[in-house]
């Protein structure tokens, strides 16, 4: 506990992580993405697992907003079972907000992305991503990941896509990875877990570090395949 809260003062606390947090390369793109387009949407939004609400007060201009998640928690306003009809009229909401919840979904059935599409107002903008190249996570409940082409293939035959593309590059990729394993590997034991501690001054300078490279080299990275993540945003068409 102390831990966390002393390396969220120094690095922050999503969604306002420092370039030195060991996940700022996962998140980077997906934060430019999410203020540069969320402060635009007016009227009620739904934010589809949406655990704390981290990303309320980027809706500046929202009329309402709503939260729903299949756990309770003190920022879940509904929560809904997957399997069953969503407790909203349909049409009921101008902007749908899904970010890295379709890895954690068991069953992508016909019931999630009808629901999903149900709720939303003619017009209205589901606003999605989901991780291509990350770690396990979520445990017992990552069940998958999708590029780009799998994104498509699932919502362009009902949405109008306004925007898909690859977040992150080989940079990011390779960086997050590397973090990652680190963070999970000095969290296995108890004296690992208390060497870490003992080395945080340490581990922010080497976040600095591979940071740092894992942004240059995304921005040299002309690929387009060693993405970390997949962005889309969706319209729904006028009956």
């Amino acid at each position: 506990m102390i831990y966390s809260q002393t390396y969220g003062v120094i690095c922050g606390q999503h969604p306002y992580m420092r370039p030195w947090h060991f996940q700022w390369l996962a998140v980077k793109d997906l934060y430019s993405d999410l203020k540069r387009l969320l402060s635009q949407f007016t009227g009620r939004v739904l934010d589809l697992g949406c655990g704390l609400k981290p990303y309320e007060n980027w809706f500046t201009q929202a009329d309402e907003y709503i939260g729903v998640d299949i756990y309770a928690g003190p920022k879940v306003d509904v929560v809904i079972d997957l399997r069953e009809t969503w407790p909203f009229p349909s049409e009921s909401f101008d902007v749908v907000l899904c970010t890295q919840v379709l890895e954690h979904v068991p069953e992508l059935t016909s019931i999630f992305f009808n629901e999903l599409y149900r709720v939303l107002k003619p017009g209205g903008h589901l606003v999605l991503s989901v991780p291509f190249t990350y770690n396990v996570h979520g445990l017992p409940h990552d069940y998958r990941r999708l590029t780009v082409q799998g994104v498509r293939q699932i919502f362009a035959w009902q949405y109008e896509l306004i925007e898909l593309k690859p977040q992150g590059g080989i940079g990011s990729t390779i960086g997050i990875l590397c973090l990652n394993w680190i963070e999970a590997a000095l969290n296995l034991y108890k004296p690992t877990r208390l060497l870490k501690g003992l080395l945080l001054p340490f581990w922010v300078i080497l976040c600095s570090i591979v940071n740092i490279i894992g942004f240059l080299l995304d921005q040299i990275d002309q690929t387009g395949v060693f993405y970390g993540n997949v962005f889309l945003v969706g319209r729904k068409g006028c009956a």
